[in-house]
């Protein structure tokens, strides 16, 4: 039985909050490395990025804006620092690029994470999109032949009558043991514009954490994992019903903790998240997910 709950049940509070503080204080052995962040406080494209348009009119780019945004877009606050990076409708077929720099060292389990905010909250516009695409050997556009994911703006979701940041996340393991360049490409169809912030590539034992944009779950739920017992990668969905400071961590048996999975401030949603145990031993372990004072603890069963 997990060792949190042996303490508790013999009401031995001393050993409990000593426990607390140790799994407290102790340093994951898959600490999150990240390998870029950019928010755009200085400019967009910042340095060592490149903005390309590829348009019918050839005027609109990516732009910086400091918050709060434009109408458009509320009176949001950015994600991080106080600008962000803006590109406006465009004309149909207009393409707009946003590039990164080289990031180095792609390993098994990194993920590009962006918040993003569409233009307008809803409308009869066309689907424009979000393409984030990669390149291994340079930054120019002939080279962005590799699909990473896609997002399609008007999609999130239709009908919705509020403007919010949106966390989207996409798996980079099949680019492992390369150096990659990432692009952020605004595909147009006289549509939506839309806000980009926080971009980060970082690593960590999980895979990648997926919204689904349709789901506006009601109660606060962590489900059981599948598959379940598992070898080495299993999937972890849970319902956060209230924007918050969320975290999900995975516990061994004896409370040590060996991974941080999400620590994070996310929206309401439905969210699945990829844990990848390649680096532990056949056993026990419980993940705990923690939001807005609620906690929810679940067992699963690694078998290799």
């Amino acid at each position: 039985m997990f060792v949190f709950q042996k303490i508790k049940e013999r009401g031995d509070m001393k050993k409990l909050t000593l426990l607390l503080f140790l799994v407290l204080t102790t340093v994951s052995i898959n600490a999150q490395v990240t390998k870029l962040f950019e928010s755009f406080e200085t400019s967009v494209p910042p340095v060592g990025w490149r903005s390309i348009n590829v348009a019918t009119n050839g005027t609109v780019i990516w732009n910086r804006v400091t918050a709060p945004l434009i109408a458009s877009f509320g009176t949001l606050p950015a994600k991080h620092g106080s600008a962000v990076a803006f590109i406006n409708y465009e004309a149909p077929a207009g393409e707009d690029w946003l590039v990164s720099p080289r990031i180095n060292g792609i390993v098994a389990g990194d993920s590009v994470v962006f918040w993003l905010v569409k233009q307008f909250s809803d409308g009869p516009y066309p689907y424009d999109s979000l393409l984030v695409r990669v390149s291994t050997t340079d930054s120019l556009q002939a080279s962005f032949t590799q699909y990473v994911g896609k997002v399609c703006v008007h999609c999130i979701p239709v009908g919705a009558p509020e403007i919010i940041w949106r966390r989207y996340s996409f798996p980079l393991t099949a680019w492992a043991g390369q150096d990659i360049f990432l692009s952020f490409i605004h595909k147009d169809s006289d549509g939506h514009g839309m806000v980009l912030d926080s971009i980060a590539v970082f690593g960590n034992a999980a895979t990648g954490i997926v919204q689904d944009p349709n789901a506006v779950p009601t109660r606060f739920e962590l489900h059981q994992n599948y598959p379940n017992p598992f070898n080495p990668v299993t999937k972890i969905q849970f319902d956060i019903p209230k924007t918050g400071f969320t975290t999900l961590k995975v516990y061994d048996a004896t409370g040590s903790e060996v991974s941080t999975l999400v620590s994070d401030n996310l929206v309401t949603g439905k969210y699945t998240v990829d844990f990848d145990a390649s680096n532990l031993s056949s056993g026990i372990y419980y993940y705990r997910l923690e939001s807005n004072g609620l906690i929810k603890t679940n067992k699963m069963s690694l078998v290799k």
